[in-house]
């Protein structure tokens, strides 16, 4: 068990850990998105994979911009009256950036 923790955090595996606690959050996301809001699983998907997609595409602007977008995300989902539906992909989307942030300083 010891050695299979050194290995996990080791410096060398920080993008892989990095990368699936990503994954893990995604998921949970998704699921509670899912179930909680009842947005079918398919949209939800879709969505969150156009979150990463839009942090990804975003990666070298500004953060103050990233704000705005998240801002825009929270204000699309009170018109739409689907706020808790936007305010976990907005996590999704903030997490992103932190992740690509992480990665692009090395």
């Amino acid at each position: 068990m010891e050695k299979v923790l050194k290995k996990i955090t080791n410096v060398k595996n920080e993008p892989l850990i990095q990368l699936v606690i990503f994954v893990v959050a995604m998921v949970v996301m998704i699921i509670i998105s899912n179930l909680v809001v009842g947005i079918p699983i398919v949209p939800v998907c879709a969505i969150a994979i156009l979150e990463a997609v839009l942090a990804a595409l975003l990666n070298r602007i500004p953060l103050w911009i990233h704000g705005l977008v998240i801002i825009a995300q929270i204000v699309a989902g009170i018109i739409c009256g689907k706020v808790v539906f936007m305010l976990l992909m907005a996590v999704v989307y903030a997490l992103a950036v932190v992740l690509l942030f992480f990665w692009s300083k090395r």
